[in-house]
C-alpha cells in the first residue's frame, strides 16, 4: 500500500471515530456524493474509496470505475474529510420551499448529509465542491 492510500485510510478512519458508528454497523468506508434535482431532473454521482478508487454512477443509477484519484485529489480530500465535524452539521439542510434547487447528499460511514448549498456548511460544503470536481473530471 502507497503512503497516500495509507494517509487516506487513516483520515476516512478518523471521520470514523469523529462521528461514532452507524447502530446498523453496516458503514461503508467510501465516501460518496449523489446530485439530483433542477428543472431537467439531474442525477449523477461519484464514490471514492479508501484505496482512491473513483466510481461514476449514471442517472439510472449503474456504477462504473472511473480513473482513481491523482495525488493532489486524494491529499485534498484526506484533509477535508479531516476537516469536517459531522456531529455539528444537522443531517438535512435543505428549503423546502424553493423550487428548481438541486440536492446534495453526502455519505460516509453510513450517515447522510443533505444539502442544497444555500446554507455555508464550512469544511462539508468544500468537500462536496472537491467530489463535483472528481466527478466532473472524469465525465
Amino acid at each position: 500500500m502507497t503512503r497516500p492510500m495509507a494517509l487516506l485510510l487513516v483520515a476516512l478512519g478518523s471521520v470514523l471515530l469523529l462521528i461514532g458508528c452507524s447502530p446498523s454497523g453496516s458503514g461503508s468506508d467510501a465516501v460518496s456524493l449523489s446530485v439530483s434535482g433542477g428543472y431537467a431532473g439531474v442525477r449523477h454521482g461519484v464514490e471514492v474509496t479508501p484505496d482512491g478508487d473513483v466510481f461514476l454512477v449514471d442517472r439510472e443509477g449503474d456504477r462504473a470505475q472511473a480513473k482513481s484519484l491523482t495525488p493532489a485529489e486524494e491529499t485534498k480530500l484526506r484533509s477535508l474529510i479531516e476537516a469536517v465535524d459531522a456531529t455539528a452539521l444537522p443531517p438535512r439542510s435543505v428549503d423546502e420551499d424553493a423550487r428548481d434547487l438541486f440536492e446534495y447528499r453526502l455519505k460516509y460511514d453510513g450517515r447522510t448529509l443533505v444539502t442544497d448549498g444555500q446554507r455555508d456548511l464550512g469544511p462539508a460544503g468544500d468537500l462536496i465542491g472537491h467530489l463535483e470536481g472528481i466527478l466532473a473530471a472524469r465525465r
